[in-house]
């Protein structure tokens, strides 16, 4: 890469000789040091051509820069002054290779280095940067740190809603101050915001800001501002799949607090051809034999649910993905040992479902009767009553499940019939997710093996009776369902 035989020619012209000459005294050679971590952080040959400009011109006589240079000539060494025409000839093919504000992804992360490099302030103490000339700034940079301090910034709605407080000089905060007036006047001259979240070395992009207001503390004489992140979506810029995925599930969100009405009338109006976003992520370099080994190992089984791969792909062979046990990116091994093959189902859950236990329900139905059981005197739950059923077991289908727990607590054979609906309940110590099938009952007599008692009942009435918290949701759906029948 060219940046890094750019750092080389640097280095070896003017930074190694420096700092091994034996008569630099150690001042001038933690100047060096400091300039050469400066260097070692340049990704593009242009960014490190800019640095190098500053030095272009010498220093004049009287100007404590010229210290340096008097001293490196003195002993005979080379100078940045005289490094850069050398450096822009040799390069000449690659200084055009700037970092642009297009290089910012959302959701990428940095370092305070690309920061103010990208800024040309070389200074990675700053909180706010200005890019550009004033008044009209190409963007404002702002690094937000949320540790605990005397005015520690906050997130008002998390990624969406920041308080930051103002640049401030000795505890001082005035909106004249020319950090504080661009972000002010941002608006006037539609500059964005880029919001960099900053833990430890990386600072992470949240995204694009808007100045919204800035208020004050009477009692401190301390200032901030309130700005609020646009959609990300909105913005035309690159974007993680990470980011991206946030963006469409706030938009989910949104949507599912609005009444149904309100959806409709905007689905009326809303374009019937999406836009596009143009989103990256990186990715791990895959072995290609531990994928073949994992799949050859499962013949077409899938290793979590042991069910067959749902389909076949193009080439005759089953459908499994290769899933890692523990994922590459928190350490795991790209390892046969570390994967596993699972149908798409399974995979999806590894990587997005919620902690639960799923539990099935019976509605075994007789005419307009419906089978309700009492819980025995047992616990917070005892003398409530319920639809018959019980948790999973191993890999069984919810369909062989229920006909388990069925016949082993009320000795009766049913068959399930289709799927009703679900109701998800949290307790204290789990959360459970409920799956309530019709059935009817095929054969025995019922016998109460965890149950008090057992009985059927009008579905009209089973008001009348004290349910489960989770089961509510059943009794309230079967009702409505019977008036909709008797209008």
């Amino acid at each position: 890469m060219f940046i890094d035989q750019a750092i080389q020619f640097v280095i070896d012209e003017v930074e190694s000789p420096a700092l091994e000459h034996p008569q630099l005294e150690e001042e001038y050679k933690n100047k060096v040091k400091r300039s050469k971590i400066l260097v070692h952080r340049m990704k593009k040959v242009g960014d490190l051509a800019r640095y190098l400009k500053r030095f272009e011109i010498v220093p004049q006589i009287g100007d404590p820069k010229r210290k340096l240079y008097d001293r490196f000539k003195a002993l005979g060494l080379k100078t940045y002054e005289d490094l850069y025409s050398e450096f822009a000839s040799t390069f000449a093919h690659a200084t055009d290779d700037v970092t642009v504000l297009d290089d910012f992804v959302i959701g990428q992360e940095y370092s305070s280095w690309d920061i103010s490099i990208f800024s040309q302030t070389y200074d990675t103490q700053s909180g706010i940067y200005l890019i550009g000339d004033e008044p009209k700034y190409q963007a404002i940079f702002i690094k937000a740190t949320f540790s605990d301090g005397k005015y520690p910034n906050e997130w008002i709605e998390k990624y969406d809603v920041l308080k930051y407080y103002m640049f401030s000089l000795r505890s001082v905060f005035k909106s004249e101050y020319k950090y504080n007036k661009a972000i002010i006047d941002s608006p006037k001259y539609g500059t964005p915001i880029y919001v960099f979240e900053k833990q430890n070395e990386k600072c992470s992009l949240k995204g694009i800001y808007q100045y919204v207001k800035d208020e004050h503390d009477s009692s401190d004489g301390s200032r901030w501002f309130i700005l609020n992140k646009v959609n990300s979506f909105e913005t035309q810029k690159v974007v993680t799949q990470n980011e991206y995925d946030q963006e469409v599930n706030k938009q989910v969100s949104k949507s599912k607090r609005r009444s149904r009405g309100d959806r409709r009338n905007r689905l009326q109006e809303a374009d019937k051809v999406p836009s596009t976003v143009t989103v990256t992520s990186t990715q791990f370099v895959r072995n290609g034999d531990v994928i073949v080994e994992v799949l050859e190992r499962s013949r077409g089984i899938c290793e979590e649910c042991k069910r067959p791969a749902p389909f076949l792909r193009r080439d005759f062979t089953p459908y499994l993905e290769v899933h890692h046990v523990k994922p590459l990116s928190e350490g795991g091994e790209d390892t046969v040992e570390n994967a596993i093959a699972v149908c798409p189902n399974c995979h999806r859950a590894a990587h997005h479902a919620a902690d639960i236990i799923t539990v099935t329900a019976a509605i075994i139905m007789d005419a307009e009767k419906v089978l309700i059981t009492k819980r025995r005197d047992e616990g917070s739950t005892s003398g409530l009553w319920e639809f018959p059923g019980g948790k999973t077991e191993g890999h069984e289908s919810l369909e062989q499940c229920l006909r388990r727990e069925i016949k082993e607590e009320l000795n009766i054979n049913i068959r399930v019939r289709k799927y009703f609906r679900e109701s998800v309940f949290q307790s204290e110590k789990a959360t459970y997710r409920i799956m309530a099938f019709f059935a009817k009952l095929i054969s025995g007599d019922i016998q109460l093996n965890v149950h008090d008692e057992a009985k059927w009942v009008d579905i009209a009435d089973l008001n009348q009776y004290s349910f489960l918290p989770a089961d509510v949701t059943f009794v309230q759906s079967l009702q409505k369902r019977l008036s909709k029948t008797t209008q």
